[in-house]
Parts: C-alpha cells; structure tokens; sequence
C-alpha cells in the first residue's frame, strides 16, 4: 500500500512539472538564458576591470620611477587614471616635494587634489587640509578666506579629516583671527567627539588651555587685528 501511495505522489508531481513547464517554459528559457547572460558579463567586465587597474598601477609605478618625478606630476595637466589612483598619486607627489622642502610645488598638487570634485572625499579633503595647513604659514594669508576654503570638510562631520580640520580652524580663529571664543569652540567639539585617536584630544587640550592664557593676556599683535568672526566657521 506504501509503495502505491508513493508511486500515486511521484506521478502527480511529475504531472505538476509538465503542466509547470508547458504554461511557462517561455520564461524559463528566458531566466537560464538570461543568468547565463548577466554571468558572462559579470566574468567579462571584472576582466575588463582588472586589466584597467593593473594597466592604470603599472603607469603610476613608471611615473614613480622615472628620473624627474615629483616634478612629472605637476607638469601633467592631465593624469589619465581613475579617480582614486589619481587622488593617490597627487597627494604622494605632493608628500615628496615636502620631503624636498619644496612647499610651493606641493601645496599646488595638494590645490590640485582639492579642487578635483570627482575625486574620493577622503582624499579631496586631505589635500583641502593640506593646501589650507601650508598657506596659513604665509604672512601675507588670509584667515578668512582659509577657513572658507575647510568648511566642506568641517561641515562633513563623518570626513577622517573633520578633527584635524577643526584643529587648523582653531589655530587660524586665534592666531591670524584673534577669535578666542570660535577657537575653543573647534576644540571643544573635538573634545566631544568619541573615539578619535588620544593624539589628537590631547593637542585639542593643549591649545585649549594655550589659548585660554593668551586671551587673558593678549599677545601684543592681537590688538593692531580688528577682524573678528562671530561664528564658527
């Protein structure tokens, strides 16, 4: 009886099958073909891709090579590579030429990198914070106009720059601004902020309490400064 039941089952499912297959074979046929499809595109552009990184590393590693280099990257106009190796090989030139105390040439790669809107975030901000970091040891700098030029990353608040960021805000509110109160302000949300490396809340201390002194005993070039900022920027 077992094995009737069994035999009754198997022949209903085959039946189910056949009535499956006859009303929808056409989009069967249709997912298998296009599966095998999709998956042989898959395969051909992650050759593709792969081809072009290994092509893309390969000129990097020759530019890194050749004789005039850093200076072959700032001459290039135009650097014929994907975003983030192009990011990567802008702010490693740049990272030479200040190993050559060249600062002019590597605050414009870092200009460069900034300024590249198609660029990762993380690395357009480094080179924000970076260009922004030389140009405030100029005496001719504007502090303004360098806050301005950090405030994308400052308004970013999950940027790995946002604290270093706020840092180099902090020293151009007080050092170049005399904006004691907009300083402390920059450290303070540092100090808030959790889980950042203990480096970096100690330098947000050591300032803070510098420039708690030094805004109650004014540095004797901070009154020949009349512009002050209300807000943080």
């Amino acid at each position: 009886m077992a094995d009737l039941f069994r035999e009754v089952d198997e022949a209903m499912h085959q039946e189910r099958m056949a009535k499956l297959w006859t009303e929808n074979r056409v989009y069967i046929i249709g997912f298998v073909i296009g599966t095998i499809l999709l998956t042989a595109a898959l395969s051909g552009y992650r050759t593709w891709d792969a081809g072009v990184k290994e092509k893309q590393t390969a000129t990097l590693i020759a530019l890194q090579d050749a004789p005039e280099y850093p200076a072959n990257i700032l001459d290039s106009e135009k650097l014929d590579m994907r975003a983030g190796l192009r990011g990567i090989t802008l702010l490693q030139a740049a990272g030479a030429f200040l190993d050559q105390d060249k600062r002019d040439e590597a605050a414009a790669l870092y200009e460069r990198a900034g300024a590249d809107a198609a660029l990762p975030d993380e690395f357009r901000h480094l080179g924000i914070l970076m260009a922004v970091r030389l140009s405030s040891h100029d005496e001719n700098a504007d502090g303004t106009a360098l806050l301005e030029k950090l405030s994308p990353i400052l308004k970013a608040d999950n940027s790995p720059w946002n604290a270093h960021a706020r840092l180099e805000a902090a020293a151009i509110n007080a050092r170049m601004l005399q904006n004691y109160e907009n300083a402390q302000t920059h450290l303070k949300i540092i100090a808030d902020t959790k889980d950042l490396p203990d480096s970096l809340y100690q330098r947000a201390r050591a300032l803070a309490h510098i420039y708690k002194l030094e805004q109650k005993s004014p540095l004797p070039h901070a009154e020949e400064t009349k512009e002050k900022t209300k807000e943080p920027s």
